[in-house]
């Protein structure tokens, strides 16, 4: 069996009496992009607020390289290696892309040349080492999402959460973001939200489809597409 990097265990989240999540246990195995769809209210913005700590859990387990991660701030979750990013663009719009990417970077604290060089590098990888002097709230919509990517590489994370990156991006646009994450997924595990079903079919290598919280199937991508419990519960309604 593939090395798990991260597993969760009738992972749940009440709000009141509702379960935005209802025990799910999953398996994000390390090297691959895993995809969360589902329709809107499935759970699959929660279920990532999680993993990255920013909400906690009812009940359940989080594992991240087999540690117990569950009750973890999501400062020490940078730290050990989680990236996240948001279903709308999260940079700093008065600084340039470079001090953007420089304030990510500090969070690993390891001396200014090192802290820079990281930052650099990640503006380049990501295609905005031209637009590095540029203020963040004067880039393009897309570049902004590239900008956000570039902020969770400077943090050199293991585990990369991906939430919807093209919402709000024009067609050519939304190409140049998948290419960025088929790309970065190279040497990297990411866990993708996305309701653009070409993207994902084009980009993960397992699907999980959240119904009401709870997880109604995963496979690969061909199976998924193929199901007919999931054809019946979303993908007929998507096309």
């Amino acid at each position: 069996m593939v090395e798990a990097l991260l597993e969760t265990e009738a992972l749940t989240r009440r709000f009141g009496a509702l379960a935005a999540v209802a025990g799910i246990s999953l398996r994000i195995e390390a090297g691959a992009v895993h995809a969360i769809i589902g329709p809107n209210g499935a759970g699959k913005s929660t279920f990532l607020n999680l993993l990255s700590g920013e909400l906690k859990t009812t009940s359940g387990r989080v594992r991240f390289r087999g540690e117990d991660v569950t009750r973890a701030p999501p400062d020490r979750l940078s730290r050990l290696g989680i990236g996240r990013s948001y279903q709308t663009a999260n940079v700093f719009p008065e600084l340039s892309a470079r001090e953007c990417v420089w304030i990510a970077s500090h969070s690993r604290k390891d001396g200014e040349a090192r802290v820079a060089e990281r930052g650099a590098r990640a503006l380049a990888a990501c295609g905005l080492a031209a637009r590095s002097d540029v203020a963040a709230g004067q880039l393009s919509y897309g570049e902004q999402r590239q900008l956000e990517i570039a902020m969770m590489l400077a943090t050199e994370p293991i585990l990369l959460l991906v939430d919807e990156p093209l919402a709000g991006l024009g067609h050519d646009e939304a190409r140049t973001i998948v290419d960025l994450l088929r790309e970065v997924a190279r040497n990297r595990t990411l866990v993708l939200v996305e309701h653009d079903m070409d993207a994902v079919f084009s980009i993960a290598d397992t699907v999980t489809v959240l119904v009401d919280g709870r997880v109604l199937e995963t496979g690969s991508p061909q199976a998924i597409r193929e199901s007919p419990r999931v054809r019946e519960a979303y993908l007929g309604e998507e096309e």
